[in-house]
């Protein structure tokens, strides 16, 4: 608490600075100490830092301390106010002007389909435009990793908010060459017809999204994705021609969407609404080799379940139609989609998934989280085999990288039938 004590002044409006200076009667709050008397005062003017309010009192102690050298006074009077301000978080209107972060790092990773990666890669985080307090966080992500599967990947993905958050450009660029495997089509693909293909990818996506009223968006997108199977197995699934996409090929298409879009932040909300239906066209018009569609309606729910606490739902449907290729069908599994089941182990023409995850931070860097799921895929939606439905629960770390924005890396055990999955990435899963 700083006092300015202004001999003479009875309007009881606040005191300015120069004023002081004028009258050299300047008292400030000290700790316990020697007390040098002094003249009670005609009125006092009063500043509450805490609570940012002016009060004036006829009643200041005399004992007060006395200063009579503005210069020191108003050093003193600083101190104050930094103690002060190191107890409790600055009102929001002194809070530090909001500054972009560049974080670059090598490091490390592991999931089932990747096995342990290394790499180079980096985020920056920004907020554009002037009203950055209340601008959404962009981002633009940049990796490249080389895995002991064989594995390398470029990674190059945009998402900045314009416009006081009513436009929205996102996008990705990538070239990588995977090899993996696959399992087969259906929910009971036997896990004897593991086989391994490798292909080489080029792929470019770009969207926008502009609000349309309050917190819905309508978006229109565009990709493209070049694939070269380098290896199949002779004899083999993939061999046999039965699925589409097996000796690779070029899609090209175009999409829209509606996104409702109510939550807190992007990368790590506490509260809020996303649903996003989103419809894409792949076909000669487009430069496609295939002709088919998708749609997909991805639902998440953040509720708030106490100081640093978050409840997450997601519900998700994927559907296609068409001359779909094999890698474009639904794959159940991965580090979003049912945790704990290798990305691509169950796939088909649909797919269906509800999944819960409870978020704690448990300190400024770190936080658990409890998670479980359940999903199926599916030939076509009306189809639906509850015994085939696969589950997952796991648990995880995360270590906030920026605490203002909420970017994390993350550390995540799950487990299915038969099967476990441990994942060492960056993003929250959903």
């Amino acid at each position: 608490m700083l006092i300015w004590h202004m001999t003479g002044t009875r309007s009881g409006r606040p005191p300015d600075m120069a004023a002081a200076k004028r009258s050299l009667d300047v008292i400030v709050g000290l700790p316990p100490g020697r007390i040098v008397p002094a003249p009670p005062p005609v009125k006092a003017a009063v500043y509450f830092w805490r609570t940012g309010r002016y009060d004036t009192r006829e009643d200041v102690p005399s004992d007060m301390p006395r200063l009579r050298t503005p210069l020191v006074a108003l050093l003193l009077g600083l101190c104050v106010l930094v103690t002060g301000a190191a107890a409790d978080d600055p009102p929001a209107e002194t809070k530090e002007a909001y500054k972009s972060k560049i974080m670059g790092l090598p490091f490390v990773y592991y999931s089932p389909e990747t096995k342990l990666a290394f790499g180079v890669g980096g985020v920056y985080n920004f907020r554009a435009g002037r009203h950055k307090e209340t601008t959404r966080t962009s981002s633009v992500w940049a990796y490249a990793t080389y895995t002991l599967a064989k594995q390398y990947s470029l990674l190059l993905k945009p998402e900045i908010y314009l416009k006081n958050n009513s436009l929205c450009l996102s996008g990705s660029l990538r070239y990588e060459r995977s090899p993996q495997y696959f399992y087969g089509v259906g929910n009971d693909a036997p896990a004897t017809d593991k086989e391994s293909y490798t292909p080489r990818t080029f792929a470019f996506q770009f969207g926008v999204k502009r609000r349309v009223v309050g917190a819905l968006f309508g978006g229109l997108s565009f990709e493209f994705e070049d694939v070269t199977m380098e290896k199949i197995e002779p004899g083999g699934l993939l061999a046999s021609g039965q699925y589409t996409g097996s000796n690779g090929g070029m899609l090209a298409g175009f999409g829209a969407s509606l996104d409702w879009d109510t939550r807190d932040a992007v990368l790590f909300p506490h509260r809020g609404t996303f649903i996003q239906l989103l419809g894409d066209a792949y076909g000669a018009l487009a430069g496609s080799d295939f002709s088919f569609s998708r749609f997909k309606l991805d639902i998440r729910k953040y509720v708030p379940a106490g100081t640093d606490k978050v409840l997450v739902l997601q519900a998700f449907l994927l559907a296609t139609s068409g001359d779909v290729p094999f890698y474009k069908l639904g794959l159940l599994g991965g580090d979003s989609l049912l945790r704990g089941y290798y990305k691509g182990r169950f796939r088909d023409k649909a797919l269906v998934l509800v999944q819960a995850e409870y978020r704690v931070l448990i300190s400024e860097r770190i936080g658990v989280v409890g998670f479980a799921g359940l999903a199926n895929v599916l030939p076509k939606f009306g189809v639906f085999e509850p015994e085939q439905l696969k589950y997952s629960l796991g648990t995880g770390l995360r270590y906030v990288i920026n605490k203002r924005d909420g970017a994390t890396l993350r550390l995540d055990l799950a487990w299915g039938r038969a099967c476990f999955g441990l994942y060492a990435t960056a993003q929250e899963a959903f």
